[in-house]
């Protein structure tokens, strides 16, 4: 196993700074997000962060529990029809109707899940089609005023404007053309804030590492007093409340529901993202959402001229690609873009556990290369990357291409690693210092903290710029 480029011991003060700059990373990118991004790619960015907490939903089924259901399509259904029922006939708010999409959405995930639960494996999975492709039918039908709350074949719009109060005007993006997109994001990453950290403490928690334990050994957790289907149950209904709650977040930013919109196909999308992003991860569900919406835009983008035909992506051209894409990750990366992205991570930094007694499990000192350290030399090349690489982005973008312009995007945000290169060199120099490193790695580690220091100050400077431009 190759030697890390930084190597740190649980909860020490080195182990809290890379915390904050992953912290800082992703504050970066939400902060960003409606500055950069046209309205209607807020849109898109809206619509990936509902289907993450859908595939979240999903995944405390499915991953976390073991189970295969492939019906979560209906309860965001659910919830979206039950937010424009009581918004748009009611006159409620939309933060009025988050308890009872909850209620409802549990309360039918209990109906359907008290019987649903007693077969498994491919009868499961065949009973919670079936409850799928029911749902877009049950909507239109004219019995007990459901077609008079849904709207029926025609669907229900909500006529209710989404628009930043005085109060909250200082959000990034929320005024000018951006504003109403903008601001259903900010409400949506409010959402998922505190969604994920009510379903990391639930899986934390007796009720959670009991449903933990059906998913690894359903006749060992029996024996140990785990009451199956009372946990199941429950599960099954915490995942479809938060599936609708899912669907209140795509009223919220669609403003119009109908049937169409929740049929078996979103529920497979559900499924493709959360296999994509990482089965059993709390990441995989929102890296799924966003790899779904936006790699399905840019296949649909996809324009071959054959001759005197064009093979265009909006049909069976960006299916077969999105398929290819399924297949290839089937393959070589089963664990999905999460395991990916902790292969990369491994590479960077790798955390040693403590024991009882508060010291390394594995000294630290023992994957140190010492004499022979090349940490010096990888940070200074990190370094160096993301400048040449943002000028190759740069001059790639004159080029009227989709894939190049995507490609063009990923080089300029190899300007990213410029932060990992600046705290690499730090730890070499203080490494240097102390006396475990040689003096022929001064020269590198001061190259590489300068450049990297250097790369990140034009990240805060072009970020700031950006929200400059747009104010």
């Amino acid at each position: 196993m190759s030697t890390p480029l930084v190597v740190v011991a649980k909860d020490s003060a080195e182990h809290k700074k890379w915390k904050y700059a992953q912290w800082l990373y992703l504050a970066g990118f939400l902060l960003l997000t409606p500055l950069v991004l046209e309205p209607f790619e807020i849109g898109k960015m809206n619509r990936a962060l509902v289907l993450s907490v859908a595939i979240l939903a999903v995944n405390l089924v499915v991953g976390f529990n073991g189970m295969l259901a492939l019906g979560h399509s209906a309860f965001m259904g659910i919830g979206a029809f039950v937010t424009a029922s009581m918004v748009q006939d009611e006159n409620w708010d939309y933060w009025q109707v988050i308890p009872l999409v909850l209620i409802v959405g549990f309360i039918m995930g209990v109906i359907i899940g008290l019987p649903a639960l007693r077969v498994k494996g491919l009868y499961l999975a065949l009973v919670t089609i079936a409850q799928a492709a029911v749902f877009p039918t049950l909507v239109n039908i004219d019995e007990l005023g459901i077609a008079a709350r849904t709207g029926g074949p025609n669907g229900k719009g909500v006529s209710e404007e989404v628009i930043a109060p005085d109060f909250l005007q200082w959000l990034p993006g929320v005024t000018g053309a951006r504003g109403g997109s903008a601001y259903r994001y900010w409400i949506i990453v409010v959402m998922i804030g505190i969604t994920l950290m009510l379903v990391t403490n639930y899986l934390r928690s007796r009720p959670g590492r009991a449903v933990l334990a059906i998913r690894d050994n359903e006749a060992g957790a029996a024996v140990y007093g785990v009451n199956l289907p009372v946990v199941k149950t429950m599960n099954f209904a915490i995942s479809a409340s938060i599936g609708s709650l899912a669907g209140l977040m795509w009223c919220l930013d669609k403003g119009f529901v109908a049937g169409q919109d929740f049929t078996f196909l979103l529920a497979i999308d559900l499924i493709i993202g959360l296999v994509l992003g990482g089965v059993g991860t709390i990441q995989g569900s929102i890296v799924g959402g966003l790899f779904v919406v936006w790699v399905n835009d840019l296949t649909k983008r996809i324009s071959i001229p054959l001759g005197l035909y064009t093979l265009n992506g909006d049909g069976p051209l960006a299916k077969a690609i999105f398929g290819l894409i399924l297949i290839l990750f089937t393959f070589f990366a089963p664990g999905g873009i999460v395991s990916l992205a902790r292969m990369v991570s491994s590479k960077l930094i790798r955390v040693v556990p403590l024991a009882p007694s508060g010291e390394p499990i594995q000294p630290i000192e023992s994957f140190d290369p010492g004499m022979e350290s090349t940490r010096a030399d990888a940070a200074m090349k990190l370094s160096i990357a993301g400048p040449v690489c943002l000028a190759i982005g740069w001059l790639a973008m004159n080029i009227n291409s989709l894939i190049v312009g995507v490609f063009a995007f990923g080089f300029r945000m190899i300007i990213l690693f410029a932060p990992v290169a600046a705290l690499v060199a730090t730890n070499e120099l203080k490494a240097h210092a102390e006396g475990k490193r040689p003096d022929s790695i001064k020269g590198p580690a001061n190259t590489a903290r300068l450049l990297g220091l250097l790369g990140t100050a034009f990240v805060i400077v072009y970020a700031a710029q950006r929200f400059i431009l747009n104010y």
